[in-house]
Order: C-alpha cells, then sequence, then structure tokens
C-alpha cells in the first residue's frame, strides 16, 4: 500500500449548456469554494440509521439494506408535476455511461463520472467544492469506463479507480490521505463499483469476469489503507467448493464482484453477489458447477470468512451474472414473518433466502425466462434446447431481467421495484484459447433487432412472489435504477432521456422530464434546508444507436429537481 498526498486538480472554468423543458440556456460555474461546513461526521450510528436521516443519503443503497427508499413525502401525486431543475451541474466528462449514487451528507454532495473523476458540489448552488482527475492509462474493459460512486465515512470519502486502486480522501479539502493497490489493472482487473463501508472496514469488489480474472472482494481498514482480509470467490486448491471446477480452469474462472452489496449488523453478516464464471459461453473447458460464480455469497464481516452460499445459476453458459444488490429485509413468506434477503436476478428470477442460514425459501419469475425451469430447491434446470450444442436465443438475453442498476423497496407497500428488460440474445459458444490481456468469452453473442427491445419498470409483490404491475418505457431497455418513495412515488430514469415518476400501487406515469441525454443511474432523494429533492447523473455517448433521444460524446450532468410555484 503506497501512502501519498497526489493534489486534487481544480479547474476553474465556465461552461454553457443547453438544458430544461423548455431549452433554456444555463450557465454554470464550476469553482473551488469553501462550501458548507462539513457538521456532523458519518458515523457508524449514522451508518446503522441511514434511513431515518431525511437531509443524509451516506450509503450506496440509502440504507444497510440497499432499500433505496426515501420515506420523506414533500414530493408525491399531487405535487409531482411541479418538480423541475434546481441546477445542473456540467462535470466536462464525456464518453461512458454515467452510472453514480450521489452520497449527501450536511450539503455536500459526492459524485463520480465515468473515466475515474471525483467530484464534491454544494448541494445549494451545485458549484464545484474539490474535483479529484485520476490519471490512468492501458486499461483493459469488457463494458466501459464506468464508476457507480463513493463511500462516507468519519470525515473521509473513499473512492476505487477504473484501474484497480482504491483510495481516501478528506472529506472537506479533498486532500489525498491515502492510495492502495487492489489489483494489477495490467491482468485485467478493474474496478467500477461503490465501496460499502462496515465498522472500520472498507469492501470493495473487482470487474474483469470477461477477462479470466479470478474474483475475490476486500476489505481495506478505514483508517490505514491496509488490507485486512480477502475472500476469493473461486476456491484454490484443497478448499471445498475447488472441485467444482475442472483441472486449473478456476484460475481464470471469473466470478467478480461489481456490484455493491449489503449488511445485517444484527448478524453481522456481509451479503455480496458474484458474477459469471470464465469463460462465458463455453462450460466443456470448466467442467462443474463453478463456485463461487453467480450465488450470493454471506460472509462474516471480521474475518471475510463464508458464513453460506447459494448460487443461482451453477455452470452459467449464458454469461446470467448474479452481481445485483441482496435486499435486506423482514417479510412474510409463506405466512410467516421471515428476516430474508431478497435478490432481483439476472437470470430471470426473483430470490428469496433468509439471511441467517441461507436456507432457499422461493424463486419466482419476474420477467420472460425460456432458457430454464427451476426445481424444487430453486435451482434452475436446462430446457432440452438449451442443452443442444449450437446458436441458442434466450430469454433474458445477456442483459438480463434485471442487469446491475438497483431496484428499490417500500417497506410499507411490500412491492420491490424491478428495472427490467426483455430482448433476447443468441449465444454461440466455441473453442478460445486463453491469453491475459484478452477477453476469454468462449463465444459469440448476436441481438435480435432493436425493435424486439422491451424496457419496463416492474413492481414484484414480494409476499405472494407475484407480479403487481408492469409499465413499459419507450425505445427499448431499462438501465437505471430506481427510487421508491414516501409521496406514493416510485422515480426511474431509461435511456430515452425521460426521468419518470410512477404511482407506486399502479404504475402510472404521473410526470416526466426530458433531460436531453440517455439516463443509465439510479435516482436518489434527499432533504436540504427542509426541501426535498430528487438526483440524477444524466449521460451517455451511445445513446442515438440505442433509440435514445442523445447522441456524440456528450458531456455527463448531475440534474437536482426540486418542488417550483406555490
Amino acid at each position: 500500500m503506497a501512502m501519498m498526498s497526489r493534489p486534487a486538480r481544480i479547474e476553474s472554468a465556465v461552461r454553457f449548456v443547453r438544458q430544461t423543458a423548455a431549452g433554456a440556456v444555463l450557465l454554470t460555474i464550476v469553482f473551488l469554494g469553501a462550501g458548507p461546513a462539513t457538521g456532523q461526521n458519518v458515523t457508524n450510528e449514522v451508518l446503522l440509521n441511514a434511513q431515518d436521516h431525511l437531509d443524509k443519503w451516506v450509503n450506496h443503497g440509502r440504507n444497510y439494506g440497499a432499500w433505496r427508499f426515501f420515506p420523506g413525502d414533500e414530493i408525491n401525486r399531487d405535487t409531482v408535476n411541479r418538480l423541475a431543475p434546481a441546477w445542473i451541474h456540467v462535470t466536462g466528462v464525456a464518453g461512458g455511461a454515467f452510472e453514480t449514487t450521489a452520497l449527501v451528507n450536511n450539503g455536500r454532495m459526492y459524485i463520480t463520472t465515468p473515466n475515474s473523476h471525483l467530484i464534491c458540489l454544494d448541494v445549494r448552488t451545485g458549484k464545484t467544492i474539490w474535483r479529484y482527475d485520476h490519471d490512468f492509462s492501458d486499461i483493459n474493459t469488457c463494458c466501459g469506463p464506468h464508476n457507480k460512486g463513493v463511500a462516507l465515512f468519519g470525515d473521509k470519502v473513499y473512492w476505487a479507480t477504473l484501474d484497480a486502486r482504491l483510495m481516501c480522501f478528506d472529506a472537506r479539502s479533498g486532500q489525498q490521505l491515502w492510495d492502495a493497490k487492489v489489483a494489477d489493472h495490467r491482468e485485467s482487473y478493474t474496478i467500477t463499483v461503490a465501496p460499502l463501508v462496515v465498522k472500520d472496514k472498507i469492501i470493495i469488489g473487482i470487474s474483469g469476469g470477461e477477462f479470466g480474472i479470478r474474483g475475490f472482494l476486500d476489505a481495506f481498514d478505514a483508517n490505514t489503507g491496509e488490507r485486512v482480509w480477502r475472500f476469493y470467490t473461486i476456491p484454490g486448491e484443497g478448499e471445498p467448493g475447488n472441485d467444482t471446477w475442472s483441472g486449473d480452469s478456476w484460475k481464470r474462472g471469473g466470478a467478480p464482484t461489481w456490484v455493491t452489496g449489503t449488511y445485517d449488523p444484527e448478524l453481522d453478516l456481509i451479503y455480496w453477489g458474484t458474477g459469471n464464471p470464465s469463460p462465458d459461453f463455453n462450460g466443456d473447458v470448466r467442467l462443474g458447477d463453478n463456485l463461487y460464480s453467480n450465488s450470493i455469497v454471506a460472509l462474516h464481516a471480521d474475518s471475510g470468512e463464508l458464513a453460506w452460499y447459494f448460487q443461482t445459476t451453477p455452470h452459467d453458459v449464458f454469461d446470467l451474472d448474479g452481481t445485483s444488490e441482496p435486499i435486506v429485509m423482514d417479510e412474510m413468506i409463506n405466512g410467516e414473518l421471515r428476516k430474508i434477503v431478497l435478490q432481483v436476478n439476472r437470470n430471470g428470477f426473483v430470490y428469496a433466502l433468509d439471511r441467517a442460514t441461507g436456507e432457499f425459501l422461493y424463486a419466482h419469475e419476474y420477467t420472460k425466462v425460456n432458457w430454464a425451469e427451476k426445481n424444487s430447491g430453486g435451482l434452475p434446470v436446462l430446457r432440452p434446447e438449451m442443452v443442444e450444442p449450437g446458436r441458442r436465443k434466450i430469454f433474458p438475453g445477456i442483459l438480463g431481467g434485471k442487469n446491475w442498476p438497483p431496484a428499490s423497496y417500500n417497506p410499507d407497500k411490500h412491492l420491490v421495484y424491478i428495472p427490467e428488460m426483455e430482448w433476447g440474445s443468441f449465444v454461440t459458444p466455441n473453442d478460445m484459447v486463453f491469453r491475459k490481456g484478452i477477453m476469454y468469452m468462449g463465444g459469440s453473442l448476436e441481438w435480435p433487432p432493436w425493435e424486439e427491445a422491451h424496457g419496463y419498470v416492474t413492481a414484484f409483490h414480494i409476499p405472494s412472489g407475484t407480479v403487481k404491475w408492469k409499465t413499459e418505457i419507450p425505445k427499448g431497455i431499462t438501465w437505471a435504477g430506481t427510487l421508491a418513495t414516501g409521496g406514493g412515488l416510485v422515480f426511474a430514469g431509461a435511456p430515452d432521456g425521460n426521468l419518470r415518476a410512477f404511482h407506486d400501487e399502479t404504475g402510472e406515469v404521473l410526470w416526466k422530464f426530458q433531460t436531453g441525454t440517455g439516463l443509465y443511474a439510479p435516482p436518489t432523494s434527499f432533504t436540504f434546508e427542509g426541501k426535498q429533492y430528487i438526483g440524477i447523473a444524466a449521460g451517455h455517448k451511445e445513446m442515438r444507436s440505442r433509440g435514445g433521444v442523445g447522441g456524440g460524446n456528450q458531456s455527463s450532468n448531475y440534474i437536482l429537481f426540486s418542488l417550483v410555484g406555490d
């Protein structure tokens, strides 16, 4: 671990951007300023009670259970039509999807952009307080230079970069306090995930499953940057589960950890989803179930030791990553109140498990599934036509179902709101020799015409295991997370550029706003000086070819909405 104090690079500039529904011109001045006082630090108590703090959003998933539920109701079904931009911050960063979840504490907002930029904003004005631009080069990525956000703890900000480093900054000044190497990016390890704070540890996952890495989850000391433990998502020789990999295929077996997990303080267990085995489409070179790929793993927080696991897609040959956030909740299942983790899996099923033991409770379809049926233990059983070699069209396609964009959970309505896609894909396995730094897919992928893609916001009723409502989003896939609120609303963005507000019990669209570029990030909400806000990151360079309204190398913008008028 290298200790260093690289100064943040602060750029003063004046930029103009076309925004708002009326096409008005907004002047955004980016500058270094003192900003609001940082006030209360983000303590363990604050993190444990994050759901109760309306003026903060300090966990990636709002609370440790990843509910993404904001209980405030100033913005509600009656007032939402008065929602309009309070400010728009232009980052000046182009390229890649803008996927950040903004964290907010004491009037400061922390966002990250594609290509590893970290920005601290004044919530009142949207102006830059400090900014850090990370230098890197020669990065192999399967899916773009994305980043999903930061973690806050004490008076510090924790952030991981595309070249697989974990950094710590002073939250007030932006001074870098330490910089730890998580993995070697020259071996195709990257990081796109937001860290998770658990007690005095920073938990961080890894990307690179398409390059034949060996996946893991790390814990670092929040104060020193020293690594405390590592859990390999593929067991080594002599360890339980290693025999689920033929030969030495485990050494390059994938199973990345690229979506932020959750935590149960009472059980002191961390829950994390793992990704596909590698190579993606050819299972003949890695015979067996391939543990712990495509699994939910429960780890003891202090040691990183495995408490239990549940594998959602054994021996995956369709790239159906099981990385979606395991949502921690107490719900009625089969007439009994159970402590569960619920995962909306990319493979097309919603899984409910006992979070203390991993006991299987149910698996129900939430989207079109043609590749498998499930047995009594919830494990998928390939349909006969999928066992045959050659080209196969699968639903969900390799994007899901639900991909990484997070769902939200309303505990009062007992509903999970899913950003869902229905777009099949054709996969064909073939032989491939593993080479470091080269994508190790073991097959080819084809897409049906874009016109066959359908995106939805889907409400799944947890006690009954059924879909309550489903609202289609125009122009293809849904690739942005959802936010549920106490105002009877669900917010979700879409690649068509619209942020929408849905009636949380019927799915009716009550309001929408055209941002001018594709939305690929989850919205959040918080109060500041007694007023409720909705925020979302906007920006993607490829929306013209994907049915959206934007296009080209547009700048990524962060938009904060509030109510206007009497």
